[in-house]
């Protein structure tokens, strides 16, 4: 019987001990420490927990190394030292950040703005220069101030940071997923290359020859940089007066009428089209499959555009509301 009192606190004992290494178990499994093979999302709840090693690089084998496999890198953050640039931190010494809006450009006039100084020692200095020409009429993306929509802020195997592939030059051949930055919002575009003659999906048609698909759907189709710029211009359809060719810059030489437009530039010789009444132009091209459209069919696709037109402006009035 004397035993008994030892037995009940050997027991109490081990309960305790037991215990005490469950929440030392437990704690440990909260912890959060960057180690290599960590998986890349961390649950958001968690990422505050993390602590900022004072003069750490950001990108290494422990945090956020994906980016280094990227084909490009933002110049900001390329050592892994100034993602503070961008990333405001809230609580120091962790890895808790002020959220960041989908409306970035103001944060990323920081540096490509031509009035503003940029960090010093990045890699590619002075950053390209964003236009802010107030008579421009911006791309819809740009003109709601969201630069991440197409590009991204950190790391990506596309020009220009893409996030979505878009040719480098100014030829490529034609494939749906050439332009995938592009079709991302303009749905109806794969369609609009894909057809060789249309009386309805494009006004950027010479009878119902589709010109967006003579230029763009070939072995060495046009890429849309040569015509359009992607943030923005005076022209309403983004169209440029210039285009980079290697190291020379050539002209583009558009003007616009009620039912067609005429184009001269450094690819060819004045060339004119009209939707309802055809142009011949002395241009050599592969000739395209399919019949040309009937002067009755030509007349009613005019009338197809009118009401089109219509409900694209009610549209356009309603979201103006």
């Amino acid at each position: 019987m004397k035993n008994i009192p030892n037995k009940i606190a050997l027991i109490v004992f081990a309960v305790s001990l037991s215990l005490l290494l469950a929440a030392s178990l437990k704690a440990e499994d909260q912890k959060v420490t960057p180690e290599p093979g960590m998986p890349e999302k961390i649950p958001a709840e968690r990422l505050k927990e993390i602590v900022l090693e004072p003069g750490a690089s950001c990108i290494n084998p422990s945090c956020h190394a994906g980016m280094e496999k990227k084909k490009y890198l933002h110049a900001i953050g390329i050592d892994g030292m100034k993602c503070d640039r961008c990333h405001e931190i809230i609580t120091q010494g962790r890895h808790d950040f002020k959220k960041i809006p989908p409306e970035t450009v103001t944060l990323c006039s920081q540096c490509h703005r031509a009035d503003t100084i940029p960090p010093e020692g990045l890699k590619k200095s002075p950053p390209k220069v964003i236009s802010e020409d107030a008579e421009n009429k911006p791309h819809k993306p740009f003109a709601e101030g969201k630069c991440t929509a197409c590009h991204d802020a950190h790391s990506s195997d596309n020009y220009k940071h893409l996030k979505l592939p878009y040719p480098e030059g100014v030829y490529a051949s034609y494939k749906p997923d050439t332009y995938g930055l592009c079709l991302d919002c303009h749905k109806d575009l794969e369609k609009k290359l894909a057809e060789p003659r249309t009386l309805s999906l494009t006004m950027f048609r010479n009878g119902n020859v589709n010109l967006h698909y003579r230029h763009v759907n070939k072995t060495k189709g046009r890429t849309c940089k040569v015509c359009h710029s992607p943030h923005g211009l005076k022209d309403p359809l983004l169209l440029n007066e210039t285009f980079l060719f290697g190291k020379r810059m050539l002209t583009v030489d558009f003007e616009k009428t009620e039912t067609g437009g005429q184009c001269a530039t450094s690819c060819h010789r004045l060339a004119k089209y009209d939707r309802y009444k055809p142009e011949f132009n002395f241009i050599k091209s592969d000739p395209l499959p399919g019949e040309n459209a009937t002067v009755k069919e030509l007349e009613q696709s005019r009338k197809d555009d009118i009401e089109r037109e219509k409900e694209k402006q009610n549209k356009l009035n309603t979201e103006k509301q």
